[in-house]
C-alpha cells in the first residue's frame, strides 16, 4: 500500500458503529479520520469543509441519506470517493448506491479485515463491493452494475472534460486539444487529471479503452 496519506470522514447515526470503524481503519498505515458526523447533513458539511479522500457512509442516516449525500457530492464534482456502510444487501440498493456515485458497498457485518481492504481499494482507485453483496446479484443485474457503473462516471463528467477525454483518447497532444479547443494546454492537463481522477483509469490506453467500449468514438458538438 502507499505510503500516502488517506483522510477519511466517517458518517453513522450510532456513536458505537462510528466508534468500531474508527478503530478498524486508524490500523491501516498512513489513514487518518479528519471528521464523524452522525447525520446527513452534518457529513455533507464535513466532508465538504475538509475534502477527504474518502466518506463512509450509512445508507440510512437522519437529515439527508448517505446516498442523498453520495449523489450531492457527485454532482458538485467534489471527487471525493464513496463507500457505502449498510445492514441491506437487496440488489435494488446496491444499484442505487453506483447511480449515486458510491465507488463501493459493504455491509454492516462485513470483517475488519474486509472493510479495510475496501478503503485500501477504493483509495488506489478500484471499486469495491463486498462478496454476499455480489452473491444476491443475478446475470442480469451484474450486467446492470455494469452499466451503472459506466453512466455514473461519464455522469461525473463535465462536457468539457468529456471533450477532452475523447481527444486524449484518439491520440491529440495536449498542445492540440489545446489549439482546438482555445484553451491553454496547461487547461487541458488539468482537465486530463481530473478525468483520469474521476474515472478511476491512470492510463490513455485505459482512457481508449474506456470510450471505445462507451461509443464516445467522436467528441460532443
Amino acid at each position: 500500500m502507499s505510503s500516502e496519506e488517506i483522510r477519511v470522514v466517517i458518517a453513522d447515526d450510532h456513536a458505537v458503529v462510528r466508534q468500531g470503524i474508527r478503530g478498524v481503519l486508524e490500523e491501516v498505515e498512513g489513514l487518518r479520520i479528519v471528521g464523524e458526523a452522525s447525520d446527513g447533513d452534518a457529513a455533507l458539511a464535513l466532508t465538504q469543509e475538509h475534502q477527504p479522500d474518502l466518506v463512509v457512509l450509512d445508507v440510512t442516516m437522519p437529515g439527508k441519506t448517505g446516498l442523498e449525500v453520495a449523489r450531492a457530492l457527485r454532482d458538485a464534482g467534489s471527487g471525493v470517493r464513496v463507500l457505502m456502510l449498510s445492514m441491506h444487501d437487496e440488489p435494488e440498493y446496491v444499484l442505487e448506491a453506483v447511480r449515486s456515485g458510491a465507488y463501493g458497498y459493504v455491509l454492516k457485518d462485513v470483517t475488519p479485515a474486509e472493510l479495510r481492504d475496501a478503503v485500501t481499494a477504493i483509495h488506489e482507485g478500484r471499486e469495491y463491493f463486498a462478496t454476499r453483496v455480489t452473491q444476491q446479484l443475478s446475470v442480469g443485474l451484474r450486467q446492470e452494475l455494469e452499466r451503472e457503473q459506466q453512466r455514473s462516471r461519464i455522469d461525473s463528467l463535465t462536457p468539457r472534460e468529456i471533450e477532452v477525454l475523447v481527444r486524449v483518447a484518439q491520440g491529440s497532444t495536449n498542445r492540440g486539444i489545446a489549439e482546438e479547443l482555445g484553451i491553454s494546454p496547461r487547461t487541458v492537463e488539468t482537465h486530463r487529471e481530473r478525468v483520469m481522477a474521476k474515472l478511476r483509469i491512470r492510463s490513455v490506453a485505459g482512457l481508449t479503452r474506456f470510450v471505445v467500449e462507451l461509443g464516445l468514438d467522436r467528441p460532443p458538438t
